[in-house]
C-alpha cells in the first residue's frame, strides 16, 4: 500500500487572471513526465484527464498515480535532477490549447498547478 500512496500526486489546479467562462466542451490534462531526454519527446509516467463542465469554477482539485518504472532510467536517480521529473497541465477545447503551465514544476505529494490562457 504504501507504494501507490508514494506514487501520487494531487493537488489544485488554478488559472492566472480572471475566471474562464467554459462551455462544457473543454478538457483538462494533468500528466506527471520524464523529461530529462532532452531531444526526444517526454516520457509520460501518468496522466490524468478532467472533463470540465459548462461554467466551471476554479481551483480544480486533481490526484493522479504514475509509474516510476517507465522512466528512462532509474527513478531515484533522475529524480533528484532539476527537471527530471515534472508535472505538466493544459486545458484544451477540439484540439486547441487554451491554457498551459509556462513554467518546470517539479514532482512532489502536493502540488499546485497555475495555468496561463494562450493568446
Amino acid at each position: 500500500m504504501s507504494a501507490s500512496i508514494r506514487n501520487l500526486v494531487h493537488g489544485e489546479i488554478r488559472i492566472k487572471g480572471i475566471q474562464p467562462n467554459f462551455r462544457g466542451d473543454e478538457i483538462l490534462y494533468v500528466s506527471v513526465r520524464d523529461s530529462l531526454r532532452h531531444d526526444i519527446e517526454c516520457i509520460e509516467l501518468g496522466s490524468k484527464i478532467i472533463f470540465l463542465r459548462r461554467g466551471e469554477l476554479f481551483p480544480i482539485d486533481y490526484q493522479l498515480f504514475y509509474d516510476p518504472y517507465r522512466a528512462h532510467m532509474k527513478f531515484e536517480e533522475i529524480k533528484t535532477i532539476p527537471g527530471g521529473i515534472t508535472l505538466s497541465a493544459r486545458i484544451e477545447r477540439n484540439g486547441q490549447l487554451l491554457y498551459i503551465n509556462n513554467s518546470g514544476i517539479s514532482l512532489a505529494n502536493h502540488v499546485d498547478i497555475q495555468l496561463v490562457k494562450i493568446e
